[in-house]
């Protein structure tokens, strides 16, 4: 399947795309059609690269593309630099005389035991025996990748890649780039021609069937309904000018004011008196106004949205239809914000940002299972090689990596992401090593950007000085290095972290537990001085480090949290963090009470894609300002698309997995105010599928491969199942009733 040729007319933005036998989503629209290109030669072997380079080459690849579009582009921070030049080498002993077949970008010069061999037509045959192959690929601006044919040859075990010549690395790879016509940073995007939802006739204007009239100076908003990012393309005829102008909102789409754009102008168009096809630049929105100042007719409205190709691994549905919106809507700021990456914001910069894409990966893995974008995300989280103080930007950042990283392993089962970036990962912990103070504690100071936890700081902490929060992350770090050293069986190296760990976990209860108020305080300021202000950023990565006494859960929830100033007025992207400790603690009531309260006022408020920022309790335009421009607010922002689908996964399902076996599985459900559920959970061993109802039977059915523990009732015990099979049993609590 070649993803580049496929075209969908669709009516929702949920599809799945099976790279067999296109299966695609049941909500679909059953209009849509595809067109499908299956002349695609296919290899048993795919692409291989230097671990992260895919990532350094789409991530100047995305900087380009925000910088063609966007008007206010910033990022901290330095990065992997992306290389055009790779070596690739293995050792084979064939038993036979084998043809071996290769393609790639660039100059390539092929090496048989140290001899440069003439082909200029990617192939060759090789006498039997054993032989060092060696690969020579030098690009001018791609990736340096190869895919490789040939018996004994093309398996992926046994192959090494170098940027150098000198040191090597396990090569990254991925089995959806298993044809040469498919390069791994050539653009993967499918085209979704989506219609116009409605019209709003402003000025002078007659829908006649779906043909638009305009009269002299005439003026109409057009609604998709979906917020997405691609071409408007629109028929038209007659005289004068068209002028254009997006937004993510109608008062955005609206506004006269140019200074006020997040996104370059569109430029005019003049008319002929015969049909043309306009077709706008690429944009992010969802609404666009159209003027002209004579009179013409439009035949065809449509927006040609860039939509990520991927599956739609996990399910849900239910009775509730709010809470269905809910994780519809998540899904789908999700996956309108995949592209390469899970990407900051679509409108405003169009970038990844290594915390938004460690936390949309923790939804991602499991809506969609790409690990690649996944992969992607922990790659420009991670600092680059031999990383240096002056790298840094925002100083927490790349301790979202390691948490990255540890998700990638329990979601897909395997250590080859943890290897490929191993070397980065001892280099990283070790700078912060390097720069702990006698207690262990980071400080934040210019010319860094300092600690940024979120934007909802009203009670701080501030950006200079010592987080508690910040400190927490990098104790987390110490604990998945140490976790990660054993099974590299790297003993000594696993000991060191956890002797770091230790010796800071202590120090951060006794420097910011405040016993009084049951919660850590926001830790020192710049000046030494310490800042007793409690915010809610120290107490959940408290709960998620496991620093927060267990015993204060309720206390917290009940009582801390609530008196808290500002903590429902200004809702940040990292909430998905924070659910999950919400569901640590078991207080999955609050948390969808939280999630009914802001992100179900914001659908009912008429949006379908959910914002970087909530302000729930301020005036729309101040709900629609940030960094004090009038439309600053990115309207569609993965992370926060994940909470909703993070209360399904861990708090409905009450999925988790045991770090020490990791193929084994626990479910406590909870169904709140719900009558019955049905959907699927994706795990490394295929797929959970449940059927959860308050009345009567239940029934889970189970992979070969795993144990499954589910706990039926608060206090009984579990039921165990270590065969594939489908289960049935009956649930013995309702809990209670979110009001």
């Amino acid at each position: 399947m070649k993803y580049s040729s496929l075209i969908f007319t669709i009516w929702l933005p949920f599809l799945s795309v099976h790279a067999q036998n296109q299966v695609f989503d049941p909500l679909l629209d059953e209009t849509c059609k595809t067109i499908i290109n299956d002349k695609e030669e296919s290899w048993n072997s795919c692409y291989m690269w230097y671990p992260g380079q895919l990532s350094a080459h789409l991530q100047r690849i995305q900087k380009e593309k925000s910088e063609a579009r966007c008007i206010n582009v910033s990022y901290p921070g330095n990065f992997t630099k992306d290389e055009n030049r790779a070596y690739f080498r293995k050792e084979v002993k064939l038993s036979e005389e084998t043809d071996i077949r290769w393609h790639a970008q660039g100059k390539t010069d092929f090496y048989i035991d140290g001899q440069k061999q003439s082909s200029k037509t990617g192939k060759y045959k090789i006498k039997r025996g054993k032989h060092l192959l060696l690969f020579d690929i030098q690009t001018v601006k791609g990736l340096p990748a190869i895919i490789v044919q040939g018996k004994d040859i093309e398996d992926i075990q046994g192959w090494q890649v170098s940027l150098d010549g000198q040191t090597w690395n396990l090569p990254e790879t991925n089995a959806k780039y298993n044809s040469p016509n498919r390069l791994p940073d050539k653009e993967q995007e499918l085209t979704v021609s989506i219609p116009a939802k409605e019209y709003l006739l402003l000025r002078n204007v007659s829908n006649k069937n779906g043909t638009l009239e305009l009269g002299e100076n005439a003026c109409l908003l057009v609604d998709f309904r979906h917020l997405e990012v691609g071409n408007v393309v629109i028929q038209a005829s007659g005289s004068g000018m068209l002028s254009f102008n997006g937004g993510e909102s109608p008062e955005e789409a609206l506004n006269e004011n140019i200074k006020s754009f997040e996104q370059k102008a569109i430029p005019r168009y003049k008319l002929q008196h015969t049909v043309q096809e306009i077709k706008l630049p690429e944009y992010a929105l969802r609404y666009l106004k159209i003027s002209c100042d004579k009179s013409c007719i439009i035949t065809s409205i449509r927006h040609d949205a860039k939509i990520w190709p991927v599956e739609f691994q996990m399910q849900f549905t239910s009775d509730n239809v709010s809470l269905n919106n809910l994780w519809n809507a998540g899904v789908a700021t999700l996956h309108t914000s995949m592209h390469n990456f899970y990407l900051d914001g679509i409108k405003r910069d169009y970038l990844p940002w290594s915390m938004d894409a460690i936390i949309s990966a923790l939804g991602g893995d499991y809506v969609f299972g790409d690990r690649q974008v996944t992969r992607n995300g922990i790659s420009i989280a991670l600092m680059p090689s031999n990383p240096k103080i002056s790298d840094w930007g925002i100083i927490d950042y790349p301790l979202h990596a390691l948490i990255g990283l540890k998700q990638d392993y329990m979601r897909y089962g395997d250590l080859s992401t943890s290897l490929m970036f191993k070397e980065r990962i001892i280099q990283q912990l070790a700078l912060y090593e390097s720069v702990q103070d006698v207690n262990g504690f980071l400080t934040a100071t210019p010319p860094t950007s300092g600690f940024i936890p979120g934007w909802s700081r009203k009670m701080g902490p501030d950006d200079f000085g010592t987080a508690t929060y910040a400190q927490m992350m990098l104790y987390l770090n110490f604990k998945i290095g140490a976790y990660f050293a054993h099974l590299w069986k790297e003993n000594m190296l696993a000991h060191h972290y956890e002797q770091k760990a230790k010796l800071l976990g202590n120090n951060i209860i006794r420097h910011f537990w405040d016993n009084t108020q049951k919660a850590f305080i926001n830790g020192y300021r710049a000046n030494g001085e310490k800042d007793t202000r409690i915010s809610h950023h120290a107490q959940y990565w408290g709960i998620l480090s496991e620093l927060y006494p267990t015993q204060y859960y309720d206390y917290l929830f009940d009582k801390v949290i609530p008196s808290i100033p500002f903590y429902k007025e200004n809702i940040s992207y990292e909430k998905g963090y924070e659910c999950l400790a919400y569901i640590k603690a078991g207080r999955i009531n609050d948390m969808f009470a939280l999630l009914n309260k802001v992100w179900g006022n914001w659908l009912q408020q008429g949006y379908t894609r959910f914002p970087e920022n909530f302000s729930p309790e301020a005036p729309l335009k101040q709900q629609l300002t940030f960094y004090e421009r009038p439309f600053g607010l990115s309207l569609c922002h993965g992370a926060n698309g994940v909470p909703p689908i993070i209360g399904i996964l861990h708090g409905i399902y009450g999925f988790s997995q045991s770090d020490k076996n990791i193929s084994n599985y626990t479910l406590r459900p909870n169904l709140i105010n719900i009558n019955w559920v049905k959907g699927r959970i994706p795990i490394k061993e295929g797929y959970i599928d449940l059927y959860l109802t308050k009345e009567g039977k239940c029934t889970v059915e189970i992979p070969k491969g795993c144990i499954i523990h589910l706990y039926t009732g608060q206090k009984t015990k579990p039921l165990i199942w270590e065969k594939a099979g489908k289960y049935t049993f009956t649930l013995h609590s309702r809990s209670k009733i979110i009001e």
